[in-house]
């Protein structure tokens, strides 16, 4: 695909499927129009609602994706769509209750049939006078490497500055990653063969220590201060070579054994994508959803830097970050064991157009929507700190187990690098 032109304009037409998105609409979530990306920016002075609304609709032509519709088992590009209505809320006098009610219920009714798959809100009533743009977008069509995008786009459009040139678009993507499977080798094919065949086999001996795959979902959440966070970093790049990811994955891989009692653990990856695949498709400005997952091996080695290096060489195994696998095989047949880690979010220094952590914006996805796993790490580097979720549906002993140990293992890896 080397030479290829950038789509420009308003587009329009079908697009395939990525492998994730194929994984999404035939998982049989209940709830597939409440499954969303939402967030809060930060905005030190008062909004001009009619600024915000000429800039979301430029920033409605420029992003493609935000016009999509799915219908008929297929996506495609509507030319042109309006943005919807902008909310507004008051919170001064509200409780934190009253609030995320209220900004889920901005949420929870999109159609990605009817194209209806994101909606924008001005919040007001903060004491110190600052306001909030609210954004909800379909998981669909936006990942969490696509929030940055948003907000700086959104910001020079009310500033009033030129709109920047569209990069590749997610059709090219699509197709770019659709010939990934089909140029890959024999030995790749064979690799991710093998794999499937191995990881199989430990679904029944995790499900032992499930209490019930319908049953009430247990989470926990846990942050890494400052200092471990710093020394992870710093591990990773000047001890390690490596991906701050290596090392998290590497402690699982002992919390996953010691609740196991299997010294081989398999689980799936889930990353950003948007790799190098091409060196005539660039996404850095494309918005979408990009998510890779392929089936990954935790080794136990003799110590910890043993460990380390095992599970940091898997992975450079790995042609485009296991981008083929999904290319190759869909994702029918993963682990039920998910990790998923983004290392830096984006953001600014300025004080304002910032990205509102932790502030909540509603529920984004409905507690009716089962991923059909039995774990899911969910972390996040924000502020300076690594930050995790872990839900699972284990028997409760287990699932204290699985989260001490892994965040002990965790602060055990930053201490020995």
């Amino acid at each position: 695909m080397e030479g290829i032109v950038n789509e420009q304009g308003e587009l329009e037409g079908r697009i395939e499927y990525l492998p994730i998105q194929e994984w999404f609409m035939k998982n049989g979530m209940k709830e597939k129009n409440h499954f969303n990306h939402s967030f809060l920016i930060h905005v030190a002075e008062k909004i001009d609602k009619g600024r915000l609304g000429q800039a979301l609709e430029k920033l409605n032509q420029q992003h493609d994706m935000l016009r999509a519709i799915f219908r008929e088992s297929q996506q495609s590009y509507r030319k042109t769509s309006r943005p919807a209505e902008i909310k507004e809320l008051d919170v001064s006098g509200k409780s934190e209750e009253e609030i995320d009610e209220e900004l889920t219920n901005w949420q929870n009714k999109f159609d990605i049939e009817g194209g209806y798959l994101w909606q924008s809100g001005i919040i007001r009533g903060y004491k110190d006078g600052s306001e909030r743009i609210y954004i909800a977008i379909h998981h669909l069509v936006f990942d969490a490497a696509s929030w940055p995008l948003i907000r700086e786009d959104l910001k020079d459009l009310y500033e009033g500055k030129e709109m920047r040139e569209k990069g590749s678009s997610y059709r090219q993507w699509v197709e770019g990653v659709k010939e990934c499977g089909k140029r890959a080798t024999a030995e790749e094919k064979q690799y991710w063969e093998n794999i499937n065949r191995e990881q199989g086999q430990q679904e029944t001996w995790w499900g032992k220590l499930v209490e019930d795959r319908n049953g009430e979902l247990k989470g926990t959440g846990m942050e890494f201060n400052a200092d471990v966070t710093q020394k992870l970093l710093q591990a990773s790049r000047e001890v390690y070579n490596c991906e701050v990811n290596d090392l998290l994955v590497s402690a699982l891989g002992y919390a996953l054994y010691e609740v196991s009692g299997e010294e081989r653990n398999w689980i799936t990856m889930e990353c950003p994508g948007r790799e190098a695949i091409d060196q005539g498709i660039d996404v850095s400005r494309t918005v979408g959803w990009f998510t890779t997952m392929y089936p990954a091996e935790l080794k136990i080695g003799k110590d910890v830097r043993e460990t380390i290096i095992e599970n940091r060489e898997g992975r450079r195994k790995l042609p485009y970050n296991g981008i083929g696998y999904g290319a190759i095989h869909g994702y029918d047949k993963l682990p039920t064991i998910l990790f998923n880690y983004l290392d830096y979010l984006g953001g600014t220094t300025e004080n304002s157009w910032q990205i509102g952590f932790p502030e909540k914006s509603g529920q984004g996805m409905s507690m009716d929507n089962k991923s059909g796993n039995i774990i899911d790490f969910n972390g996040l580097r924000i502020g300076g700190k690594i930050r995790f979720s872990i839900e699972s549906y284990l028997r409760a002993e287990k699932h204290k187990e699985l989260c001490e140990v892994f965040k002990g293992k965790v602060e055990e890896i930053a201490s020995h690098c």
